[in-house]
């Protein structure tokens, strides 16, 4: 982890977006907005394996420490797949200092680290800097979740696991039932693990997208965003942290 860096400092309001365009969505609700990717560099591409990966914990334990693992590590993936969009909005991997961040696999001895509250602070500026459309869809993306999906544990264990990099298939079955268990005994951590799950399904769509349209959108206006959308959730459903995302 880097030392303690200063705030990169608001951008403008003409600040461009390359990486991708916009355009209003047809269901008619102010500020909604549909979202088309351009290509991605390679070297964005390539960064994708690392920055979806993460140490989801393998044993079930509900005490206090554990718990609160699990809310850091919910946080950490959340604020590091929306620091990448970022990178993707932008068009460019050339911010060393931020890839050097993104490299950090959160867990169980990473989350350990005396570096990590600046390394989130850091993490965090750089994802509430992204064009509110793009943090407004992760948002509602994951109220959709937490608005009574019936199978919300087992697409949430399954979306969180798949990239998470276990080196055993057993271990990543492990991680999906944990998160699966969390998500029914801990309804306090709902919210914290929605977010988590929906930026990581963003960023899935996003590659996606722009790997499968490079030419442009053959079906003439379908974008990475759910049309209609998702109602936002209410502040009380999520953890404090997402605060500053709101």
């Amino acid at each position: 982890m880097r030392p303690t860096e200063g705030s990169r400092g608001p951008r403008g309001p003409e600040r461009a977006w390359p990486g991708f365009h916009s355009k209003p969505s047809p269901d008619g609700e102010p500020g909604g907005r549909l979202v088309f990717p351009a290509p991605v560099p390679p070297a964005l591409r390539a960064l994708a394996d690392e920055v979806l990966a993460a140490d989801w914990p393998v044993r079930l334990a509900f005490r206090s420490s554990r718990v609160a693992l699990l809310d850091t590590l919910c946080r950490w993936q959340t604020l590091r797949a929306l620091a990448y969009l970022h990178l993707l909005a932008s068009g460019t991997a050339q911010e060393p200092a931020l890839l050097d961040d993104l490299r950090v696999v959160p867990g169980r001895e990473t989350a350990a680290h005396p570096g990590l509250p600046d390394l989130l602070a850091r993490l965090e500026r750089t994802a509430a800097d992204l064009p509110p459309e793009l943090r407004d869809a992760v948002v509602r993306e994951g109220g959709g979740l937490l608005a009574g999906n019936r199978f919300a544990a087992s697409v949430l264990a399954a979306g969180l696991t798949s990239d998470s990099r276990p080196s055993d298939t057993d271990e990543a079955v492990s991680r999906a039932v944990v998160l699966s268990a969390y998500w029914y005994e801990s309804p306090a951590q709902r919210g914290g693990l929605a977010l988590a799950w929906s930026a990581h399904l963003f960023v899935h769509s996003w590659l996606w997208w722009s790997a499968s349209f490079t030419y442009g959108d053959p079906a003439g206006g379908i974008g990475i965003t759910s049309d209609p959308r998702p109602p936002r959730p209410a502040g009380r459903d999520l953890p404090a942290w997402a605060a500053p995302l709101l």
